[in-house]
């Protein structure tokens, strides 16, 4: 890879069950892995979600890490709340 990128849960979830159904000697915990791994692949996608700043879309993980590249400035900032409750 070219670049930098953090792996997703999903993603970590599926090499973890690969690595234990390959390094195990037994047949019970070889089939109970491979039954999670057909559990994991039947998984709905993760929803992509947008970045509240500059509008990135991507998964909810990768948004949270990921630089905006647009800074708002500090006067268009002052009034902003991120508070869902709030309706004005």
């Amino acid at each position: 890879m070219s670049e930098e990128r953090t792996l997703t849960a999903r993603e970590r979830l599926r090499i973890h069950l690969r690595e234990a159904r390959r390094t195990t000697d037994s047949p019970i915990v070889e089939a109970q892995l491979e039954a999670a791994l057909d559990a994991w692949t039947d998984l709905p996608p993760t929803p992509l979600r947008e970045c509240p700043v500059c509008g990135k879309v991507g998964l909810p993980e990768r948004i949270q890490q990921h630089k905006c590249t647009i800074q708002i400035p500090e006067e268009e900032n002052s009034g902003i709340q991120y508070d869902s409750t709030n309706k004005g």
